[in-house]
């Protein structure tokens, strides 16, 4: 996250979501390699390590759909990992034993397998057939118990060409949208994940500040939040009950109720000094939950909650470092608590 001054309200449409995402906590966005892209059904998010993610929807009108996220590892030789999930937001029961099949151009291709968290997989063999289908513009839909899940191709050439361009694999044999005779030798390789090392910190939650600490720190940090124009907390919320951990003997974590929106709020977070000695330390004011050393997000895209942000960052000891920040995909009515998990930004966690 960083010790960097960060604002955010309400998250809307998917178009805006990186950009509401660097926005709300953490200055090591920045520094991230993420790369999003979108054309008309189809997104694209390239992790800081070279993962890109392709997720595929049905057209936006449409009541019953489905969605096809397609993942690969920057990398020589990386194979195109495929998930499916249909459009079952509202069915109080989701059930394994009944595999849908892929339908192209109005013909079977055979039934999905299983690969766990509600969604399903395609074999080689109809990932080879649907990524031809999506080359050809035929129309592609899943069957479930004589129920039809539409989907678009609508985007996908535009998509998966970024896609094959973010890894260097346009031309070479390796690419999904534009094979060439190259080698895939020339490829870009992964890039490491940054490794965030996790402090011990005194207190694992927050508590409730004594009289003595919201008399001695509340008009402080009014006073900073005063000072800055940009600053989104309101005084209905500002006048409710602060918390505060202690981090380690120098500083503790202190956080301010700040705003509220239709359907997301959020909490400002200060890093102190214990005594005061020095000036506090703004750093969100989107802030949702303090655990053990970790300030984390997760709001939602909608009121309906089928598509969600989430961020979190790491004491290090001295700042709080970004270690997670992504989303669940596309506002599409796929499930409660969205579709899938397609990271911005990863981090290897170590410590306590």
């Amino acid at each position: 996250m960083g010790r960097q001054k960060q604002y955010c309200s309400a998250f809307f449409s998917r178009q805006t979501l990186a950009m509401l995402l660097a926005l709300c906590m953490g200055s090591t966005a920045a520094h991230a390699a993420a790369v999003t892209f979108s054309h008309k059904d189809w997104d694209l998010s390239c992790d800081n390590t070279l993962t890109c993610r392709a997720a595929g929807y049905a057209d936006e009108a449409e009541q019953q759909g489905s969605t096809v996220l397609l993942t690969r590892k920057a990398g020589s030789g990386e194979p195109v990992v495929n998930r499916v999930m249909l459009a079952h937001y509202s069915d109080a029961e989701w059930q394994e034993k009944s595999p849908p099949e892929l339908i192209i151009a109005g013909r079977t291709a055979g039934p999905l397998s299983f690969s766990g968290d509600e969604s399903w997989q395609m074999s080689q063999a109809q990932l080879s057939r649907f990524l031809t289908a999506l080359k050809k513009d035929e129309a592609i839909s899943f069957r479930e118990n004589g129920s039809i899940y539409l989907f678009s191709a609508a985007g996908s050439s535009a998509v998966l060409l970024k896609m094959d361009d973010v890894q260097g694999r346009i031309n070479t044999s390796g690419a999904i949208l534009r094979k060439g005779k190259e080698s895939e030798s020339s490829v870009k390789l992964p890039i490491a994940a940054p490794v965030v090392t996790r402090a011990p910190v005194r207190d694992k939650n927050l508590r409730p500040m004594t009289g003595q600490e919201d008399a001695q720190i509340r008009p402080v940090l009014l006073q900073v939040l005063a000072a800055d124009a940009e600053q989104s907390c309101t005084d209905d919320r500002l006048s409710e009950p602060w918390g505060i951990a202690q981090l380690n003997q120098q500083f503790s974590l202190v956080s301010v109720p700040c705003w509220l929106a239709a359907y997301n709020g959020g909490d400002a977070y200060f890093v102190i000094a214990n005594r005061m000695q020095s000036a506090p330390v703004l750093v969100s004011t989107s802030a949702s939950d303090y655990d053990n050393g970790v300030i984390s997000s997760r709001m939602k895209g909608r009121g309906l909650g089928d598509c969600w942000s989430y961020e979190a960052s790491v004491w290090d000891g001295t700042d709080f470092v970004e270690s997670e920040r992504g989303d669940t995909g596309r506002c599409a009515l796929i499930r409660a608590g969205g579709a899938w998990d397609i990271p911005e930004h990863v981090s290897q966690v170590v410590g306590p």
